[in-house]
């Protein structure tokens, strides 16, 4: 499906959504690693776990059922994926899935829609990378190298934008003004010093 076509990216809200991953090896590992914390209803199907997912199926982060695949598996899964070392099992997957259902299916991009971009996080800061599978290798390179320029100092930079953005809105009628506010905050001042962020707020009126 993928087929060297041009793909719309988007960020998705998982909460509460079902998401299966058939297989139990190192790839539905990291698929689940970034699976975690959406708050998504997580389920996976394989025989055996790594350690890792069976650390987070103890922890109850994961639902687990001990078996193979079923072809009743997929039903109601918003979002699908088929990370076994089976072929004949990942395509089992694929074919119980209906067109309305987000897939992905580890070894056939031609039978997915959609796939995982790199992307660097900093708290609220999200920065996807993609070739579209041009060079997987230069999205790696290009994430190391936003990777030093968008420190760690951005999370709580973030933090206090968002805090600042509502203040404004709230007490600052005048559009005007407001704009002015909402510029003056791009100022590197705010990312690198607490104190200069903690004035701001205390002046906004």
């Amino acid at each position: 499906m993928l087929g060297g076509k041009s793909m719309y990216p988007v960020m998705l809200n998982l909460k509460n959504k079902r998401v299966l991953i058939v297989g139990g090896g190192e790839i539905a590992t990291k698929k689940t690693k970034l699976l975690l914390g959406q708050n998504a209803r997580i389920v996976i199907v394989s025989p055996s776990l790594t350690n890792t997912l069976h650390t987070y199926f103890l922890q109850g982060e994961i639902q687990w059922l001990e078996r193979d695949f079923e072809i009743t598996d997929t039903k109601d899964a918003f979002l699908v994926i088929a990370a076994t070392n089976n072929r004949e099992v990942n395509a089992a997957v694929r074919k119980n899935c209906s067109e309305n259902q987000l897939v992905n299916i580890v070894d056939s991009p031609d039978d997915s829609n959609f796939y995982n971009m790199a992307y660097l996080e900093r708290g609220k800061l999200k920065i996807a990378i993609s070739t579209e599978g041009a060079s997987p290798l230069l999205a790696k390179q290009i994430k190391n190298d936003l990777n030093e320029f968008f420190d760690e100092s951005y999370e709580e930079y973030l933090k206090f934008l968002l805090t600042a953005r509502e203040k404004i809105k709230l007490l600052v009628s005048d559009e005007e003004r407001k704009h002015q506010l909402l510029q003056e905050l791009l100022e590197e001042k705010f990312r690198k010093e607490e104190l200069q962020r903690e004035l701001f707020l205390l002046n906004i009126q």
